[in-house]
């Protein structure tokens, strides 16, 4: 499947101008290196990288650099990954969440079509990442996986030095002293920060308004697309080592022989092994 790729001034270790390089996306799931995943390591961003890694190429089929996928900014990857999940699994996002109302607290489930959230991320790629605080207006790029990396390397004393941080290596350069008089100034830009970034990187700041069907009341609740996302890939792999165990156990072959046959044709040998059983 050929992805759209919009991001800006990303070049990999190889020389590939993003811009202009069509990325195409494979199904994960489907080859032995999709088993290689380890969905319980610690470090989150890696796990995404890594995913991704495998299941995008350019149109020779050449897998990108690495350095590609660390500079893609987060809420493009949460598209990326979000692609993979409707294309190995399902189309559309099934939230299960409980009225915020103490004296209902009912459960509902929403659903929401995986083409309204990539379309969000599309279009806040238009919009100009800048933040008016007091009377100075900031230029803000937005995190990538680099950012994010860096970050974890550091020790922050509390919440609001750590924003303090971000905030600065999100800056240009000579914004940055800027930022120092006004962070001493104004006391509620954190907030004012928080409002523009959900606008901005609507996929990374991801929440839900809705209203209880049997109260009426408003619900505002976070919603972690990306983590959504890992959940379904994770049954997706699952999935795979459940048709190797079920071919290997009626066939006698072996994992690689296995994945040497292409998914469609897996998909037959486990529906004829599923008549044999049923006429049993």
């Amino acid at each position: 499947m050929l992805i759209s790729n919009s991001t800006s001034n990303v070049t990999s270790a190889s020389g590939i101008d993003a811009e202009k390089t069509e990325l195409f996306l494979r199904p994960f799931g489907w080859l032995a290196e999709d088993l290689e995943i380890d969905f319980h390591q610690m470090c989150r961003h890696e796990l995404e990288m890594q995913i991704l890694e495998c299941c995008i190429s350019n149109r020779e089929g050449t897998k990108l650099d690495r350095t590609f996928f660390w500079n893609l900014e987060i809420g493009k990857r949460i598209e990326y990954l979000l692609t993979l999940a409707a294309l190995s699994n399902s189309s559309k996002i099934n939230v299960n969440l409980r009225c915020s109302n103490l004296e209902c607290q009912r459960q509902m489930e929403i659903t929401i079509p995986l083409v309204e959230i990539t379309r969000l991320q599309q279009q806040s790629e238009n919009q100009e990442t800048e933040i008016a605080i007091a009377t100075e207006k900031l230029l803000l790029r937005k995190p990538t996986g680099n950012d994010q990396r860096l970050w974890l390397k550091q020790q922050f004393s509390d919440e609001s030095s750590a924003t303090i941080a971000m905030v600065q290596s999100l800056l240009v350069s000579e914004q940055r002293s800027t930022f120092q008089q006004v962070d001493s100034q104004e006391q509620h830009w954190i907030e004012t920060l928080n409002q523009v970034m959900e606008e901005l990187d609507p996929l990374v700041n991801f929440n839900l308004q809705v209203n209880c069907p049997y109260c009426g009341s408003e619900n505002l609740q976070d919603f972690d697309l990306g983590a959504w996302a890992l959940q379904q890939l994770y049954g997706v792999q699952q999935q795979l080592m459940v048709t190797i165990h079920r071919l290997a156990s009626h066939y006698h072959w072996s994992e690689s022989e296995i994945l040497a046959i292409p998914p469609g044709r897996r998909s037959n040998y486990l529906a004829l092994i599923d008549r044999e059983e049923n006429y049993r």
